[in-house]
This record gives C-alpha cells, sequence and structure tokens, in this order.
C-alpha cells in the first residue's frame, strides 16, 4: 500500500481485521482517540475523511448507509486491484452485486439501480462473468429471472430451494428415496430384526418393539450420512421435515408421549402396508396373519397359537 498515509493504512488495517461487518465513523474515531500515528492525526470528522478518501481513491474501502448512519468497511488488496481494472461501469455493477451477498440480484434491479442503459448492463455482465468475477444463478423463487451473485459465494437456501431441488426443479424422486430409506431404518429399530432374508424372499422375523431404541433425528441424520446414499450434506431441519412427512402419512409417529424428544417409531399400519405392497408383486412369501383378533408375526404354528408373538401390548399403547 505505497503512496498511503500511516494513518490510512491504520484505518484500513482495523476495517480488515472486523471483516465482516461495517464500522460507524464515532466508532473508528473512538478506536483510533490518543494513539499516537506520527506526523499524521485522526482527532476529528476532517481528518477522518481525509484519509477515507485516500483508501476510496485506492478501491480498498466500501460506504454502506444503515438509516442514516454512515459506515465503513474495508477491501483487501486482492480484491482491490481486481477492482481497479475494471472500467467504471464494470465497478458500479460489481459493488451492487457483492451487495447482494448470498441472495444474488436481479439484472432488472441492477439497471434500476446503476440507471445504465441496458445494452450497457448486459456488456458489463459478460465482461464480469467472463472473467469469473460473478455468476449467474437460478432462483425457485423467481424461476424466469437472473441473478447475479459473486463467484465464489454459495447461493442462499432461499434461492436455491435447499437439498430438495435440482436445477430449479423439486426433485420428487430423491425425496421419496429418502422417505424409503429413513421409513426402513426407522422400522429396524422399531422392530429389531424386522426384515430378513430367506432365499430370495423378504421374512418378518420375530421381534419385540424396541421404544428404548427408536432413532432420533440426530441418528437418522448420522444414518444418511453414513451410508453414502446421497452426496447432499442434509441438515438435522432437513431430516426433520422429511419426517414430519411420514408423521402426516401416519408411517411413522412422534414419541414425546414417552418423554423422547425428537424421537420416531414406524406405525404398525405401515408395516402392515409395506407388506401387502411387497406381496402384491410377487416378491415376498406371506410375512403376517390375522385370526382371533389379533396380530401375528411370522405364524410359525397356525396350530398352536402359544407359539406365535403377539402385539396386543403395543397396538393398545
Amino acid at each position: 500500500m505505497s503512496g498511503l498515509s500511516n494513518a490510512a493504512k491504520e484505518i484500513h488495517n482495523l476495517l480488515i481485521a472486523n471483516q465482516g461487518s461495517s464500522l460507524a465513523q464515532e466508532e473508528i474515531l473512538e478506536h483510533f482517540k490518543g494513539k499516537d500515528l506520527g506526523e499524521d492525526k485522526i482527532e476529528s470528522v476532517a481528518d477522518l475523511m481525509k484519509h477515507i478518501q485516500e483508501l476510496l481513491n485506492r478501491q480498498l474501502i466500501n460506504l454502506s448507509q444503515q438509516g442514516t448512519t454512515l459506515k465503513f468497511s474495508g477491501v483487501d488488496l486482492k480484491q482491490a486491484s481486481k477492482i481497479s481494472n475494471m472500467s467504471q461501469d464494470e465497478a458500479m455493477i460489481y459493488s451492487y452485486i457483492e451487495g447482494s451477498g448470498r441472495e444474488g440480484i436481479w439484472t432488472k434491479t441492477i439497471k434500476a439501480k446503476t440507471n445504465l442503459h441496458q445494452h450497457i448492463v448486459l456488456r458489463c455482465l459478460k465482461s464480469l462473468e467472463n472473467q469469473s468475477f460473478i455468476k449467474s444463478v437460478k432462483s425457485v423463487k423467481h424461476p424466469t429471472r437472473k441473478i447475479y451473485m459473486l463467484y465464489h459465494l454459495t447461493p442462499s437456501i432461499e434461492v436455491t430451494g435447499g437439498p430438495w431441488f435440482t436445477d430449479s426443479e423439486l426433485d420428487t424422486e430423491f425425496i421419496d428415496s429418502l422417505l424409503i430409506i429413513i421409513w426402513r431404518f426407522i422400522a429396524n429399530k422399531t422392530y429389531p430384526n424386522l426384515f430378513g432374508t430367506e432365499g430370495n424372499k423378504a421374512q418378518l422375523y420375530e421381534f419385540s418393539v424396541g421404544l428404548n431404541n427408536a432413532p432420533d433425528v440426530a441418528q437418522i441424520n448420522k444414518f444418511i450420512r453414513g451410508s453414502g446414499i446421497t452426496n447432499i450434506e442434509l441438515t438435522d431441519d432437513d431430516v426433520r421435515s422429511l419426517c414430519d412427512v411420514l408423521c402426516y402419512e401416519e408411517k411413522i409417529e412422534k414419541l414425546e408421549k414417552f418423554g423422547k424428544v425428537d424421537s420416531y417409531k414406524v406405525t404398525w399400519h405401515s408395516v402392515e402396508e409395506a407388506v401387502k405392497l411387497d406381496e402384491s408383486e410377487g416378491d415376498v412369501a406371506p410375512i403376517f396373519t390375522f385370526y382371533d383378533n389379533h396380530k401375528v408375526v411370522n405364524a410359525i404354528d397356525i396350530e398352536n397359537p402359544d407359539q406365535n408373538y403377539y402385539l396386543d401390548a403395543y397396538l393398545n399403547q
């Protein structure tokens, strides 16, 4: 930063140290109050603005207004060098795109804010995009709009729609696959050894209801991450929203009444439905039967009902 006064360098260092936030002139003045800066001084607003102008001339500072308060934020040297090589129109458009953060900004909004002709706006956007300074992204909220943001930023969930969208389209196949996987995981926790294999046919084994093993959202998410099912990083809130869908469909239920926060068990109704579906496809041997108004799992001996496993205690909870 050759050519800058010592005071301007100190101001720049202060602003860079506070990256992510901006400072008002009163805060900057308070920081340098009583400090010896050699021949330079920052004792008044006039002193401060003289050195601020030095930084503005070098593209080393950004100005913003919050209400009636003028605030300043630092620009690192690499970024300043990039901006200094832009045309005046490109730098102005870039500053508005930068200010939009991860939400991005619509081309029509850029035109309105800069008051530039559309042809100039489009030319500058193309130039900035070719240099990988900015990029265009699709918004699920406004699919027909062209949104721009800085090249290195990741669009916010409000823009992308989160993990449930692919190329701005709701990925129902991905969602349905996760719902099946989550149900199966909870089912195996609710009823240990629920599904096994015998030859090429799935079987439902004898089991007891395992409420103590009922998984919570964090455990379900850990299973999904460890299984390699998807490369998309899901948050616990994402998993919880999927569990809410399964609850709505009455395939699982929360165990809050048992004092287990955020934990789930499958409904017996969903087990019945899964079995009926498998049997209708001809891939699964009969798994259970009904008689004497009881649910029976793996009916080992129809002639001797005492040899079977009943779930009335669970069903009557």
